[in-house]
């Protein structure tokens, strides 16, 4: 029996599922791309990170391409190129994230837009793009990646954790619209997770991504390879009775 990166037991086989990843070039959606190409998928990467891209085709086979998530027609074109290439589509995960730390009165329009626009418009069309194509597989699955700061208020993050908390509400409306209709919608809420996206915020806000830790229970931040585990398990028809979810995957932040 196969084992994953994790040293689990590589349980969840995915043979034979075509999925697609948004933001699949760094972060938890690399990582994501890395766990559903070990299980058995075939899986399509998109993002805006060429080099991230390139890594991901190099080191998983995955299929790739380059594109913003908010943007409709390249979207609805980068979905149709999935259909003529792999014939079906099983599988969504989304991704593609950006983040803002910033109090309501630093926090200018243009960013809250941004985070919005990436966070939660581009999920949003993501869906619309995809659902059709799910519904028709059979047994269609739709993950969103959320947070744990959807799921509770914490000062300086308005933009994200409302983008965030607006991806879970999301999740939870299509669940029950697609119930009967052999589609899930699940979201998964990581929290702190060593990822190029935290680390890069963390810098630029001047803080050492050590401090996250001190918040987290178990008392490290997540590597993503744990978050995509998660990913996969409910892409996976082990998860065939599970909608309208949200996984918190935090290390026991949102227990106190």
């Amino acid at each position: 029996m196969a084992s994953d990166d994790t040293g689990a037991a590589d349980t969840i086989r995915l043979d034979g599922r075509v999925v697609i990843v948004t933001g699949g070039g760094s972060g938890i959606g690399a990582a994501t791309v890395a766990k559903l190409v070990s299980r058995g998928a075939t899986v399509w990467a998109f993002d805006l990170n060429a080099n991230g891209l390139a890594e991901v085709e190099r080191a998983h086979g995955a299929r790739t391409v380059m594109l913003d998530v908010a943007d409709e027609t390249a979207l609805s074109d980068a979905v149709a190129q999935v259909l003529d290439g792999s014939g079906a589509l099983h599988g969504v995960v989304a991704c593609a994230g950006v983040g803002f730390t910033a109090s309501l009165l630093e926090t200018p329009p243009d960013q809250w837009d941004r985070v919005h626009r990436v966070n939660l418009r581009g999920i949003y069309l993501l869906a619309r793009a995809t659902a059709e194509a799910l519904e028709r597989s059979g047994s269609g699955s739709f993950v969103a990646i959320a947070s744990e700061l959807g799921t509770v208020g914490h000062p300086e993050l308005s933009a994200y954790g409302a983008a965030k908390a607006g991806v879970i509400n999301l999740m939870r409306v299509l669940a029950l619209e697609y119930a009967r209709r052999s589609v899930r919608f699940n979201a998964v809420a990581p929290g702190g997770t060593l990822t190029p996206m935290m680390i890069g915020e963390q810098e630029r806000i001047g803080e050492p991504v050590s401090n996250v830790n001190e918040n987290i229970p178990i008392g490290r931040l997540a590597n993503p390879s744990e978050i995509a585990a998660v990913i996969a398990f409910l892409v996976s028809s082990e998860a065939s009775f599970v909608t309208g979810a949200t996984f918190v995957v935090d290390g026991g932040f949102t227990a106190r």
